[in-house]
């Protein structure tokens, strides 16, 4: 399997990170291709600016990244996208990302009547975020905008399928929860990756 992993977290030393590391290391270890996207490294401006916009309607746009970013989309089997939430919601480079990838004609179509129909079928996804609040408040309160807006809105309606969505809440308990949290990841892709 060809796995793609996308980081937009800044602190090298997050769970976020480590986790990616992580993951890599035991895809690798069982013999799979494993490409990361690196918004962080890679300088990507989330903007989309007038030019962009005016070419995002025709599937186009003025950004080299993206369309490199389109083929490791295309390339891979299954997408690990890893974020912390702020304010209920991924970062805004993230969310920047989506926005100026997944183009029309190319991520979906949009019929007359408004409905979309995802183009990026047979891909697989796994959702890791990391928050400090609890999982009661973030799902009762806020109604869990992750799962909402971007596993079910965003990458279903792409055609994604979601096989997991590791949902790490109270990220500031200590190492001891911490690794306990790393160790349940990594049992997963150890087993997925078979």
């Amino acid at each position: 399997m060809q796995f793609l992993i996308i980081e937009s977290h800044p602190y090298r030393e997050s769970f976020n990170t480590n986790a990616a590391a992580m993951i890599r290391k035991v895809l690798t270890g069982k013999g799979h291709t494993v490409e990361t996207i690196d918004l962080i490294n890679d300088k990507f401006d989330p903007v989309m600016y007038t030019d962009d916009l005016k070419l995002w309607s025709k599937g186009k746009t003025t950004d080299k990244l993206v369309e490199k970013y389109k083929k490791m989309i295309t390339n891979a089997d299954m997408l690990v996208i890893l974020f912390p939430v702020w304010w209920g919601n991924m970062p805004a480079i993230l969310k920047g990302f989506w926005d100026k990838v997944l183009l029309p004609g190319w991520a979906y179509t949009l019929a007359e009547d408004g409905s979309l129909s995802g183009l990026i079928t047979g891909k697989k996804a796994v959702v890791i975020t990391t928050m400090s609040v609890p999982s009661v408040f973030f799902n009762d309160y806020l109604q869990n905008p992750v799962r909402g807006a971007f596993i079910k809105n965003t990458l279903e309606v792409c055609g994604f399928e979601v096989s997991k969505h590791f949902e790490i809440e109270k990220i500031d308990s200590g190492r001891e929860y911490t690794e306990e949290k790393m160790r349940e990841i990594e049992r997963f892709f150890a087993i997925v990756s078979n």
